[in-house]
């Protein structure tokens, strides 16, 4: 073999680290200035999922867009399950350990991705009010609770790696409590899960209610006095049930939101894209933004958000990349709402609900 030429392993792990985006060099240049109106995403996947074989920079991404505040959501449950007929569901039984040693693999993943983009964590309030000013930052969040097994204390240890927004379901059975697309089992929220809540409140993390049954939503305000969010889905009238469709099945009922709304949380409009059932509101940019607008009227503008569920909704979405969420914004920054609701809207309703569960870790 010449000197120049490449064998299979080494030709292995350059193609595995330009799908991984990787190959890029680091920046030697001053970052880019953020473009205006500043934005957040309370539930998003960007840069997790997708093989990109020219790399990436998230961060160069969000000054671009102007994504200020990106809620970066860790999927602890993916090893156990698949795409079935009726939609996603657990198809495997994690055995003890195996979830808590599968989140520490993608914790240790998503912070050397970090840290290759040169993106900064939020972690205090401080950090919130930085990307208020309009520097980028991540603040990771979990797509359920699993990694605890059980075991609320070890909740602490996730706020350690940076963890700072728990959602407590997702697609697996959990001691906590009742997902939506699977019959329920425990009547809600179950005592280990109230837990939880009362650990988020001690350790000032957000608690995430999407994929909850709506009795676990009523269980969980009842657990803790804190704003809560049900970051990604969207409303529908009467909610759904585990014998739904899926995208009915993980839809969140007016009541159900206007609770939420009550305790001052906010809820997200996902980007999923449908053209074949004229009851679900999004299959393009200019209906989302209609949708978003539509939630405004039956929950109050100081509690929607944006909550993309970005490269976590497929095969088909409205949104591909946050330029096309840009064109979302354009759309209702030509709609004459007042300065302050779309502040509100775009980054102020999240940014609020964040800050007051780290300001709350100080109190407890």
């Amino acid at each position: 073999m010449k000197k120049h030429e490449i064998n299979r392993r080494q030709l292995g792990a350059l193609g595995a680290a330009l799908a991984a985006g990787l190959a890029l060099p680091a920046r030697s240049q001053a970052p880019a200035p953020v473009r205006k109106p500043y934005i957040a995403d309370m539930h998003s996947h960007y840069g997790m999922f997708l093989p990109r074989l020219f790399g990436m920079d998230l961060d160069k991404h969000m000054r671009e867009n102007g994504i200020v505040l990106l809620s970066w959501a860790v999927v602890d449950d993916r090893r156990w399950i698949s795409s079935t007929a009726a939609g996603l569901r657990q198809v495997a039984e994690p055995q003890p350990g195996q979830i808590w040693a599968y989140f520490q693999e993608l914790m240790a993943d998503y912070e050397g991705r970090l840290a290759q983009w040169k993106v900064a964590k939020a972690l205090t309030a401080g950090d919130v009010d930085l990307a208020l000013a309009g520097e980028p930052r991540v603040l990771l969040a979990c797509e359920s609770a699993n990694f605890l097994e059980g075991q609320p204390e070890r909740l602490a240890q996730a706020h350690a790696m940076g963890v700072r927004h728990l959602q407590l379901v997702h697609y697996i059975r959990t001691p906590l409590g009742d997902h939506q697309t699977a019959e329920p089992v425990h009547g809600g929220l179950t005592p280990v899960g109230a837990k939880v809540v009362a650990e988020c409140k001690r350790l000032g993390m957000v608690v995430d209610l999407a994929h909850g049954t709506p009795a676990l939503v009523d269980g969980a305000l009842d657990a803790s006095d804190a704003p809560m969010v049900w970051s990604h889905s969207w409303i529908s009238p009467q909610g759904g049930t585990h014998k739904d469709v899926g995208y009915i099945a993980r839809s969140l009922s007016l009541a159900s939101a206007k609770k939420i709304a009550a305790r001052g949380g906010a809820v997200g409009l996902w980007c999923l894209r449908l053209g074949n059932d004229p009851a679900y509101p999004v299959n393009s940019k200019g209906t989302f933004a209609d949708e978003m607008m539509r939630m405004c009227d039956l929950i109050g503008p100081q509690h929607v958000a944006f909550g993309t569920d970005m490269e976590g909704v497929w095969p088909n979405r409205v949104l591909n990349d946050y330029s096309d969420l840009r064109d979302v914004i354009d759309n209702l920054l030509k709609r004459g709402i007042d300065e302050t609701t779309l502040h509100n809207i775009f980054i102020g309703n999240y940014a609020r609900i964040v800050k007051a569960a780290m300001n709350g870790a100080a109190k407890t």
